[in-house]
């Protein structure tokens, strides 16, 4: 009778959908430590995985935009992706739970997925550049895109939750706290991931290194749930050391090398490349040559007609700079007293800023460029690469200046639409906003042609908002202008700087010797003020047809 008794209640707690974690042949006080402990693990990577998912949605923004642009397309197609990745994780997870209720079992599905984010860096670029080959709408190429690379981890990820809670679920009476709890501690992992990854870890290191961090954090995490039903009587030890291990590595941020710039792969594959033209690319907003002549590779634009050289870089020399203008735009780096930040509006094939950054490891920079077909160009063919101080936005440079509160040591200025400036980077209004994202003491520096109504107009609306304006000529009808939002430090104290700063970071174009090339200012009474009201660029710009031919 008791017998009886005895299954009628087994099979009474089987129907409400009762199951424990796997239990140990300790007593029921030992068991009921050890489920526990079993469920604060649980739980513990219930946070870790929700931290992962949105660390990764944030993450996907820098994957897609050098290809599709930061726009609000980009950013639909990576929501949408995650909430359909979580709705079938969520459909996925419940079936297995119930057929495979096991810690284990779910461990290897966190696994899987972080080991797909270890390997994801190797193959992403690849599959982007695949799919803006294939499909030209910026609306389909980027939901395929963020699909082809969010899909899979977020999927594996989101089976957590009904899984976790199918084991953690002793009763139907805690079926509601249960399910409560599992949810709340994803949610706020989830909190964490995005806070943690836009605030702290994407300023600081790069895109990759955050995405083998992930998958690290993700694959350790999967351990624990395999190895729990062998370790239960070790979970708390198990809960402190993952605790602490996890919390080490996302303090860890790989150390900068200047190398790291440049893949040497993708230059050398260049280098034997036949001469002539390499790829032709069409964007929105630029079409794209890419040629090689020799060991030069050369970027350039067409328009209406015209060809305008964008970048030159020689492949096998990575610290070269082919083209005279861009060695002067360097001296603006001895105004400031100790440059630690830099901004670039302008990347082309990105010279100035892989010279610079190589140059000097220790300065962060930000690079700015409207065409994310650009951005996508230099780094497939001239090897430019992010890291934990280097970053490539996609975007206008004045618009993402207006919504950022960064301030910079350094700002140059190389943004050209065929033969000038646009015209909204030219104005007193934007010189404005420059000067408000300029640290004490910082400098900005402008490339400017020579011999035209415009650049007179330009020295003028310049003088109009800085206090100095110090220019420099390359020789081939361009001209470096230099700008302080102060009085700039006396020509001494400039070459002091600029001895020093040679000394320190052995530039291949010496600093004091782009110092000397300093010009006279000329006299710009008559030339008119360019605004935002009123800023006729392209009447103003008057450079010949035979010098255009030379851009």
């Amino acid at each position: 009778m008791d017998n009886q008794l005895a299954k009628k209640r087994s099979d009474k707690m089987q129907s409400e959908g009762s199951i424990r974690v796997q239990q140990g042949p300790a007593g029921a006080e030992g068991r009921g430590s050890q489920d526990a402990v079993s469920g604060l693990l649980i739980y513990f990577v219930a946070f870790v995985s929700g931290a992962i998912v949105m660390s990764f949605e944030m993450l996907g923004s820098r994957y897609l935009n050098p290809y599709f642009g930061s726009g609000i397309y980009t950013w639909a197609a990576l929501i949408s992706t995650v909430l359909a990745a979580l709705t079938a994780g969520y459909f996925l997870g419940g079936w297995l739970a119930d057929r495979k209720p096991s810690a284990s079992v779910l461990g290897v599905t966190v696994m899987i997925g972080s080991v797909y984010l270890l390997l994801l860096p190797n193959f992403a670029q690849a599959l982007l550049e695949l799919t803006l080959d294939a499909i030209d709408d910026i609306q389909t190429g980027s939901l395929l895109a963020a699909l082809s690379i969010m899909f899979f981890p977020v999927t594996l990820l989101g089976m957590y939750s009904p899984f976790a809670i199918r084991l953690l679920l002793h009763s139907a009476q805690s079926s509601g706290v249960v399910s409560g709890t599992v949810y709340g501690v994803s949610t706020a992992g989830s909190i964490v991931g995005t806070l943690g990854t836009t605030f702290f870890l994407l300023p600081s290191i790069g895109t990759r290194a955050i995405t083998l961090m992930l998958g690290i954090v993700g694959l350790l995490a999967g351990l624990i749930l395999v190895a729990l039903p062998y370790l239960r009587r070790r979970a708390t030890a198990i809960v402190l050391a993952a605790s602490a291990l996890l919390l080490s590595l996302s303090s860890i941020a790989p150390p900068a090398r200047a190398d790291e710039l440049v893949d040497e792969k993708i230059r050398a594959a260049m280098l034997r490349q036949s001469d002539g033209q390499i790829e032709h690319i069409e964007t929105q907003y630029n079409d794209i040559f890419i040629s090689k002549r020799r060991a030069e590779l050369t970027m350039s634009f067409q328009l209406k007609g015209w060809d305008y050289t964008e970048s030159v870089i020689n492949l096998r020399e990575p610290d070269d700079l082919p083209v005279h203008y861009t060695r002067v735009m360097t001296v603006a780096a001895i105004y400031p007293p100790a440059p630690k930040k830099l901004l670039m509006i302008g990347l082309g094939g990105g010279s100035i800023t892989t010279y610079l950054g190589r140059a000097m490891p220790n300065v962060t920079i930000d690079a700015i460029e409207l065409d994310p077909g650009v951005i996508a160009a230099a780094k497939k063919y001239f090897g430019l690469r992010e890291n934990a101080r280097v970053r490539y936005l996609a975007g206008d440079g004045r618009v993402l200046l207006k919504r950022s509160k960064e301030q910079y040591d350094l700002i140059l200025v190389d943004a050209f639409r065929g033969g000038y400036v646009p015209f909204h980077l030219l104005t007193k209004e934007f010189y404005t906003l420059l000067k408000a994202h300029m640290a004490p003491g910082a400098a900005v520096a402008f490339n400017v042609h020579d011999g035209t109504k415009l650049y007179l107009s330009t020295l003028r609306t310049l003088s109009s908002v800085f206090a100095s304006v110090h220019l420099y000529p390359s020789g081939e009808g361009e001209v470096t202008t230099v700008v302080t939002a102060t009085p700039a430090p006396d020509a001494e104290t400039l070459a002091s700087r600029a001895a020093a700063l040679q000394q320190r970071h052995n530039f291949r174009f010496p600093m004091p010797q782009l110092l000397a090339r300093r010009a006279a200012m000329p006299a710009t009474g008559k030339a008119e003020l360019l605004t935002d009201d009123f800023a006729p660029v392209d009447v103003l710009d008057t450079i010949g047809e035979r010098e255009r031919k030379k851009k």
